[in-house]
C-alpha cells in the first residue's frame, strides 16, 4: 500500500481521459476530485442498461486523508487506524440509462470496527463505449450519529471489464470530527439480472433562488444562506411553501456534491421527536393512554424511591426532577453523559445510567432539564409495555409500518440500539433520514389524517395545538419544550396576531433544526457549527403567507 500525495487545492481540469487514466491505472490520482466535474460529464448520456453485484478488495491500494477537525470523541483510536481498511460490503446496483439504482439502500451494519455504510442512488454517463457509475455513500461513526459524505466512481469497459474505483470524501456532518479522505481499491463487477427496481418518484425541487423569484417580498439571506451561517458548515437546507420544496446548495471542500437529493441526513435529537414522541403517539392511538404511568412500575432498574412519581409524560417533557446542574446542556455535555451516549453500548449499562446517574433535586413536572437519557427510558418503557401485546419492538412495529405507508425512505427505518440480546432501540439519538422524509413528516403532522396514526392529544401538545405550551426550556430565548418537541414563542405584536404565536420544531447536535410551520410550510437545516439561528425564516414565511 502506498500514500497519495494529497493535495489540499481542488482540481478543476480533470479532464475525461484523465479520469479514465486515473481509474484504469493508467496515471495516479495527485489530488481530490472536483465534483462540479461529475456534473458536467453526467450530461453525456449513457443508454445501456446494465445490472450486477459491485464490491472492492477494501485495503487501499493509495490513500490519502487530512484531518480538519478533531475532538478525540472517539474511543481509544489513532487516526491512521481508522482509514486502513475501508468497511467490507457488496452492493447490488442496476444502471438504467442515466440512473444508478442502488437495491441495498438500508444503514449497513459492518463488522468494521469504526464504521458503518449507506448507500443511494446515483448516475450514470457514456464516454468511448465505457459507463462511467457514480454513486453518493456515507461512513458513518459506529453506534453513533457522524456521517462523513462522499462519492464512489468507477467505469465498465464495454465487455463489462470494471476499472479501480475511487472512494472521496469532502463534506460531514459532524461537529467534532472532520477530514478530507480520497482512496483507490481494486474493485470487481460481477452482472447479474437484478434489473426489477425503478427509480422511484421523488417531489421536485427548485432552487433557493427559484424561492426569492417566486417571492420577491422575502429578503434574500432569510435562511442558511444568511450571515450567520459559514457556508462551508451547512450541508443541506430548504424550504417548503406548502407546495414546492426549494432546496440550498450542497457545498463540499471539494464543489458542490452531485447528489443532493440523495444526501444522508444524520438526526441525532432529531430522534427524540421522530422515535420517542411519535412512539408515545402510536402507542395511545392503538391501546390508550399512558402518559401517567409511573417509571418504577415499568423499568426494574428505576426501582430507587426518587422515581416513584415521575411517569412517562414527565420523561416526554424531561421533566423528572433529577438533574445535577440547571445550567442549559450542563449536565447533558458533562463526561458521564457523554460516556453513555458513545460508550456504554450495552442495555444493562444505558439503563443503569439512566435511572441512577441524576439526584432529586424536585417534583417531577415542574422544571425543564435536558437529558437525553431520559429519552432513552421512554423507549425502554415503551418496549417494556409491548411485552404482552403482539408487537415487540415499538420502532420497528409501531413506527416503520406508517413510515412504509407513506413511502419514507429506507434511511428513516433505521435507529441505533444496543449490542445486546435486547436490542433496545437508543430513541434519543441515532436515526438518519433523507430530506424528501422531512416534506413527509411535515406533511403528515399537517394532515388531519395524523390521527389515524397517532394520539391527536398527545402530538396535538407538542405541536403548540392545545393550552398546554409546555415548560420554559430556555429563558432567555423564550423557548418551551413539550412532548420531545421545542417550541419558541414570538410576541403577537411582531406579527399582528391577536396571541402570542408558539412555533414548534425539532433539534439536532451540532446545529440542525427542523421548524413546523404555519399554513403547512417548513424550513430545515442541517449544518456543523453549532448555529442555531433561523427566525429570519419565519420572517419571510410570513411575508409569503400570514402566520395568523
Amino acid at each position: 500500500m502506498y500514500r497519495l500525495f494529497f493535495l489540499l487545492i481542488l482540481c478543476p481540469f480533470l479532464y475525461s481521459q484523465d479520469l479514465g487514466k486515473i481509474l484504469w491505472g493508467e496515471k495516479p490520482l495527485t489530488s481530490p476530485i472536483n465534483f462540479d466535474y461529475i456534473l458536467t460529464e453526467s450530461k453525456n448520456i449513457n443508454y445501456k442498461n446494465l445490472s450486477g453485484s459491485f464490491y472492492i478488495n477494501s485495503y487501499p491500494k493509495g490513500i490519502g486523508y487530512d484531518v480538519i477537525r478533531d475532538e478525540k470523541t472517539f474511543k481509544n483510536r489513532k487516526n491512521e487506524d481508522l482509514f486502513l481498511k475501508f468497511p467490507d460490503f457488496k452492493l447490488d446496483l442496476s444502471i438504467q440509462g442515466q440512473n444508478v439504482i442502488v437495491h441495498n439502500k438500508k444503514i449497513i451494519e459492518t463488522d468494521d470496527k469504526f464504521w458503518d455504510l449507506s448507500f443511494s442512488d446515483g448516475m450514470a454517463w457514456s464516454r468511448e463505449d465505457h459507463i462511467y457509475v457514480s454513486a453518493p455513500f456515507t461512513l458513518i461513526q459506529k453506534h453513533a450519529n457522524c456521517s462523513h459524505n462522499g462519492v464512489l466512481l468507477f467505469v465498465l469497459n464495454s465487455i463489462n471489464e470494471i476499472s479501480q474505483s475511487i472512494f472521496q470524501i469532502s463534506s460531514e456532518t459532524c461537529a467534532y470530527f472532520q477530514f478530507n479522505y480520497v482512496a483507490i481499491f481494486d474493485s470487481f463487477f460481477e452482472t447479474n439480472d437484478n434489473d426489477n427496481e425503478f427509480i422511484t418518484d421523488t417531489q421536485n425541487k427548485k432552487s433557493m433562488d427559484d424561492l426569492y423569484e417566486k417571492y420577491p417580498s422575502i429578503f434574500r439571506g432569510s435562511f442558511a444562506d444568511s450571515d450567520a451561517f459559514n457556508a462551508n458548515e451547512v450541508t443541506a437546507y430548504g424550504f417548503f411553501d406548502g407546495e414546492e420544496h426549494f432546496i440550498g446548495p450542497c457545498l463540499t471542500r471539494s464543489g458542490n456534491y452531485p447528489f443532493c437529493d440523495n444526501l444522508l441526513l444524520p438526526a441525532y435529537s432529531l430522534t427524540k421527536t421522530i422515535s420517542g414522541s411519535l412512539g408515545i403517539a402510536a402507542y395511545q392511538k392503538k391501546y390508550g393512554s399512558i402518559v401517567d404511568i409511573k417509571i418504577n412500575d415499568l423499568v426494574s432498574a428505576c426501582s430507587k424511591n426518587k422515581w416513584k412519581d415521575v411517569t412517562i409524560e414527565n420523561l416526554s417533557d424531561m421533566a423528572t426532577g433529577q438533574y445535577k446542574s440547571l445550567i442549559h446542556y450542563g449536565d447533558e455535555d458533562s463526561l458521564a453523559s457523554v460516556n453513555f451516549i458513545f460508550n456504554k453500548l450495552s442495555h444493562e449499562e444505558k439503563v443503569d445510567f439512566a435511572c441512577n446517574n441524576y439526584p432529586k433535586k424536585k417534583k417531577p413536572g415542574t422544571t425543564f432539564v435536558y437529558h437525553t437519557s431520559d429519552t432513552y427510558l421512554i423507549g425502554t418503557s415503551l418496549n417494556n409495555l409491548l411485552s404482552d401485546k403482539k408487537e415487540n419492538d415499538f420502532f420497528d412495529d409501531l413506527l416503520v409500518p406508517i413510515f412504509n405507508h407513506h413511502n419514507f425512505s429506507e434511511k428513516i427505518k433505521y435507529i441505533r440500539r444496543t449490542n445486546d440480546i435486547r436490542n433496545q432501540p437508543y430513541t434519543g439519538w441515532g436515526m438518519f433520514l433523507q430530506r424528501d422524509d422531512l416534506i413527509k413528516l411535515n406533511s403528515l403532522f399537517q394532515s388531519p389524517e395524523r390521527i389515524k396514526y397517532f394520539s391527536k392529544e398527545f402530538l396535538d401538545e407538542g405541536l403548540q395545538r392545545t393550552e398546554d405550551k409546555g415548560l420554559l426550556a430556555i429563558m432567555q430565548s423564550d423557548i418551551f419544550y413539550n412532548n420531545g418537541f421545542w417550541a419558541a414563542r414570538f410576541d403577537k405584536n411582531i406579527f399582528g396576531c391577536k396571541e402570542d404565536l408558539m412555533i414548534p420544531f425539532m433539534s439536532g447536535f451540532g446545529g440542525i433544526t427542523v421548524v413546523f410551520l404555519p399554513n403547512s410550510m417548513m424550513y430545515y437545516y442541517f449544518s456543523d457549527n453549532f448555529t442555531f439561528s433561523w427566525y429570519s425564516a419565519v420572517y419571510a414565511a410570513h411575508n409569503i403567507k400570514p402566520l395568523c
